[in-house]
Formats: structure tokens, C-alpha cells, sequence
């Protein structure tokens, strides 16, 4: 009886060490590809080519969100003060200094009379001010930009993490900050900024 009580310790206690080895071998796996998903988005961005697709939008002020919430159906779009956007058309296209944007707004409104009716924030044209930063030990990559329309000055800020996962923020001189969650990659041929 001793024996078997011995040799079935000895078996949980091999198997715990071989389910130990895979989990430190899937974490070595998980940071690797982290790694690797951080240099192509550093590739990416050196290459001045790339686009944001937002998925949510995050309006500053959440009474956007608390009418969301009593319009019928407006409970499965309008989760927590956030807005799901993915199947609304949404960009923005970085080509060489260059932007062409759509992004749809959620919020207030400073200024009407100064706002195209456009149903968001629309540009096409330079952008000015472009910077970008990278923490290559925090593994994140900031950018900044701005663009100025008729009316309205837009400052544009991205922060860009090892996963891939981007959150954009957009301040303007008429309207309300709102921010994006999203996902960088590359410009599409067909959606190049002029």
C-alpha cells in the first residue's frame, strides 16, 4: 500500500512539472509573437503607409451613450458608454504625410454652424506636425499629428500597442474629444490617401 501511495505521488508530481514546462513554453510563445507583431507595426509605421479601422468609439461625455441605451436596439450598440463602430464605415489612410479620414462622431458639438454635415470627422489633405515616438522597452509607438480644415483644427493621437491594438484620440476646436479603439495595418491599395 505504501508503494502505490508513493508511486501515484511520484506520477502527480512529474505530470505537474510537465504541465509546468508548457505553460512557460506557451508564455515564451505568447511573448515572442508579441515581439514579432511589434516590429511589423514599427515596420509599418517607419513606412509611412498604414490605416486605422476603429471598432469602438468612446465619446468624452457618456449621455451619447445613456440615449444610445433607450433607443430600441440601441442596448446592443451602445455597451458601457462606448459605441461599436465595426459596421460603420470608418479610416483613416496615412500615405506620406498625407490623410484621407472618415471617422463617425458621438458627442458634443461646440460650434454648429462651423461643422460640415457629414455625419463625423472628415478629412482629405496634409497633415502637419507628424511625430512619432517609440518605447521600444514599454514596447509602445505614439504618433501625432493635426490637419486643418476650413473651420476646424483636428489634433490626431495614436497609441499603439505591442498586440496590435491601437486607441486613437481626436480633439477638435468645435467638438467634444472622442476617442477610438481600433486596429493598425496596412493601407489598401484601394483606400490610398492623396
Amino acid at each position: 500500500m505504501k508503494k502505490l501511495i508513493i508511486l501515484s505521488l511520484l506520477v502527480v508530481l512529474f505530470s505537474n512539472f510537465g504541465f509546468s514546462q508548457s505553460r512557460a513554453e506557451r508564455k515564451q510563445a505568447k511573448k515572442e509573437r508579441l515581439k514579432e507583431e511589434y516590429n511589423s507595426k514599427k515596420e509599418l509605421i517607419d513606412s509611412g503607409k498604414y490605416m486605422f479601422e476603429a471598432r469602438w468609439a468612446n465619446p468624452l461625455g457618456n449621455e451619447v451613450a445613456n440615449i444610445g441605451q433607450n433607443i430600441p436596439g440601441g442596448a446592443a450598440i451602445f455597451q458601457g458608454g462606448r459605441v461599436d463602430v465595426s459596421s460603420n464605415e470608418n479610416f483613416v489612410n496615412i500615405n506620406d504625410k498625407k490623410a484621407d479620414l472618415f471617422l463617425p462622431y458621438f458627442g458634443r458639438v461646440f460650434f454648429p454652424k462651423r461643422i460640415n454635415n457629414q455625419g463625423g470627422i472628415k478629412y482629405q489633405g496634409d497633415i502637419t506636425n507628424y511625430r512619432v515616438n517609440i518605447n521600444d522597452n514599454k514596447k509602445v509607438i505614439m504618433i501625432k499629428f493635426g490637419a486643418k480644415t476650413e473651420n476646424d483644427y483636428l489634433k490626431f493621437a495614436y497609441r499603439i500597442i505591442s498586440g496590435g491594438s491601437a486607441t486613437l484620440t481626436v480633439n477638435s476646436t468645435n467638438r467634444q474629444t472622442i476617442s477610438y479603439n481600433g486596429n493598425i495595418k496596412p493601407l489598401d491599395n484601394d483606400s490610398k490617401a492623396n
